[in-house]
């Protein structure tokens, strides 16, 4: 099963209301056979969790956290945010999808959380709203208009999310440019792992030696913190790999920033490296030939595919299979490949 810890976590900060000043107000469940209640919740995360578990083709994040702030003074009735939570819904491509949904009541103003899980209950395919930031500003206008609500500035997407998508976007770019694994992809793969590192030290010190475990060191940067890979010194926003890890959430619970003295004296058990975005590809005999020679270097996946498609047979069938995997992880149906046993090459030496 895939591990969600997600969104275990994203549902209990919605339920509990957590943050300083505030105290929950309205909850409820949408599209959730355990009920639509508080008290249904850990039975609703359970299910959840297992619905992402079927879907065992995309490795991005199947939790889309979307916040609704009302302008001060303005709370709306419980159908008016129901039907709010069911048009973003609509909207977002998402209707028919598992949600938790709780409002919270502040200093500051009234605002609604929705949890929504990507994974589809009855398909189990994966959908990621494309441009959805301009969809939610839209729906926020219309929904203003349709029950009187005061225009306000910044109904969407979480401040987190909104802040890392240039920086998410950059990294999906990069992937989709080489057809290799980027940093940002290789910690997004490990985040369930940091997590846990995170959730079991009481220290900067013990912080600082679970990190080093997947060779990353944890470093301040301007305002925040950023995952440094040791070997080549590419850096990510801590915070864009989860808003568990952001500099405000480690500083609450280590206090001040204390950078990690004992660098480079353990011995890590995960390696940022160069891989294609199949993980199976690895194996495959072209892979090892570009790496293996000095135009690899240069190259990137893609290029060397493309270049040697026509030409090679393993490298065309590589082409395929990898082709294969992006409409896979797209939700789309892949084609049917005919896949050859490939044997590695006769070396043509000189015959004496």
């Amino acid at each position: 099963m895939k591990r969600s810890l997600g969104a275990k976590s994203l549902a209990k900060y919605i339920a509990s209301a957590k943050e300083k000043g505030e105290k929950l107000d309205q909850f409820w469940l949408s599209n959730c056979k355990a009920g639509d209640g508080i008290d249904d919740l850990d039975t609703a995360i359970a299910e959840i969790r297992a619905t992402q578990g079927l879907n065992s083709r995309s490795k991005s994040d199947p939790n889309y956290h979307l916040v609704v702030s009302f302008a001060e003074g303005e709370k709306p009735d419980i159908d008016v945010l129901k039907d709010i939570e069911q048009e973003f819904a609509r909207a977002l491509g998402l209707e028919d999808h598992q949600r938790v949904v709780g409002t919270h009541i502040n200093t500051e103003n009234f605002h609604m959380h929705i949890q929504f899980n990507l994974v589809h209950p009855e398909t189990f395919r994966m959908h990621t709203p494309f441009r959805d930031f301009q969809i939610l500003q839209k729906t926020a206008a219309e929904l203003e208009k349709k029950h009187g609500l005061e225009v306000v500035q910044g109904r969407g997407p979480d401040k987190d999310r909104m802040h890392n998508e240039r920086d998410n976007q950059k990294a999906r770019d990069k992937e989709a440019n080489s057809w290799e694994q980027s940093f940002s992809g290789y910690l997004k793969e490990h985040r369930d792992a940091l997590l846990e590192v995170h959730h079991r030290s009481n220290s900067w010190e013990e912080l600082h030696d679970g990190f080093a475990l997947y060779d990353v060191e944890l470093r301040k940067r301007g305002n925040g913190f950023v995952f440094r890979d040791k070997r080549t010194g590419t850096m990510e926003k801590a915070s864009s790999v989860d808003r568990e890890l952001s500099r405000k959430k480690l500083e609450e619970k280590y206090g001040p920033f204390q950078p990690d003295k004992n660098r480079g004296n353990r011995k890590p058990e995960e390696k940022y490296r160069r891989r294609p975005l199949d993980p199976r590809l690895e194996h495959h005999p072209a892979w090892k030939r570009m790496t293996g020679g000095q135009n690899g270097k240069r190259l990137s996946w893609r290029r060397f595919l493309e270049q040697q498609a026509g030409v090679d047979a393993e490298a065309r069938e590589a082409l395929e299979l990898q082709k294969s995997y992006l409409q896979i992880i797209s939700g789309k149906d892949p084609k049917k490949i005919k896949t050859r046993q490939i044997r590695p090459r006769k070396s043509k030496g000189l015959s004496r």
